[in-house]
């Protein structure tokens, strides 16, 4: 089986699932996900199971055996005993690295990391365009700006603030994007597109209408779950994104022929991470 550790938030949760999904399908092996980073979680919901996803979840005793986390272990650990990790536990020792070798993996593996890279899962992307289909009806206000965005050359634009503002450590650690870089964004999307219209998605709406009063034709985007968010993002026509990997999901999602997708080049805020980002902004992206 392939066991994929699921933690993080719903962007990171689709990158775990992925790479699951991609190595099981090749290796005809079976998916089952380890969701229990979310019993002692309270910032944090496991939240795939908004979509078409066959959830397969692995039991305490599996997880424990493929990822060597059971109660020897614990004990020497305590002890401060070294630990021989298990064949089958993989971790992500370098962030955006491409780990080839895992693709042709026919033995069970236990997956723990993040795998922000399109690579591990590009030529499945039909089979997670259905994966990530949502279960249920959106809510009628998100119909009406659905409606809206598929009636125009609709463009989403996501400012995530939230946590990468208020928390100083997640701040130091992620950043936020400023207006220069959205601004520029826009005069790019200006040039290449006839009445673009705005689509604007953000965790702080307030501060966004305060601060992009020159766009002309926008639409702010309130009183919707995250869920929907993104569901609405993916069928924008064009995608301005923020160092987020929820916004990465709503544009690459995108099926747009002629997609136009803005990704910030300083995705983190620590220069150790940022020079280890590797392929997390896939290559046809526009990098500002």
């Amino acid at each position: 089986m392939v066991v994929a550790k699921i933690m993080g938030g719903l962007g990171n949760q689709m990158f775990q699932y992925a790479l699951g999904r991609s190595i099981a399908l090749k290796t005809a092996q079976d998916l089952k996900l380890d969701i229990s980073f979310f019993t002692k979680q309270k910032l944090r919901n496991y939240e795939l199971g908004y979509f078409k996803i066959d959830e397969n979840f692995t039991s305490a005793r599996e997880a424990k055996l493929l990822s060597g986390e059971g109660l020897i272990n614990t004990v020497k650990r305590r002890l401060r005993i070294p630990i021989k990790k298990p064949k089958s536990y993989f971790a992500e020792d370098i962030f955006g690295y491409f780990y080839e070798e895992l693709l042709d993996k026919t033995t069970s593996i236990y997956l723990d990391g993040y795998w922000q890279n399109e690579r591990y899962f590009r030529d499945v992307k039909s089979t997670l365009f259905e994966d990530f289909a949502l279960k249920d009806e959106i809510s009628t206000i998100a119909q009406f700006y659905l409606a809206e965005i598929k009636s125009s050359n609709s463009v989403s634009l996501h400012i995530r603030r939230g946590d990468y503002v208020t928390n100083q450590h997640t701040n130091s650690f992620h950043g936020t994007c400023g207006l220069s870089y959205y601004e520029e964004a826009v005069r790019y999307i200006e040039k290449q597109v006839d009445v673009p219209k705005y689509f604007i998605f953000s965790d702080d709406i307030a501060w966004c209408k305060q601060n992009f009063e020159f766009l002309q034709d926008k639409i702010f985007i309130e009183n919707t779950s995250s869920i929907e968010d993104l569901e609405l993002m993916k069928n924008c026509k064009h995608n301005i994104i923020a160092n987020s990997t929820f916004s990465w999901w709503g544009a690459w999602l995108g099926d747009f022929v002629d997609k136009i997708v803005i990704a910030p080049k300083q995705w983190f805020a620590d220069k150790n991470i940022q020079n280890n980002v590797g392929e997390l902004i896939p290559i046809d992206w526009i990098k500002i």
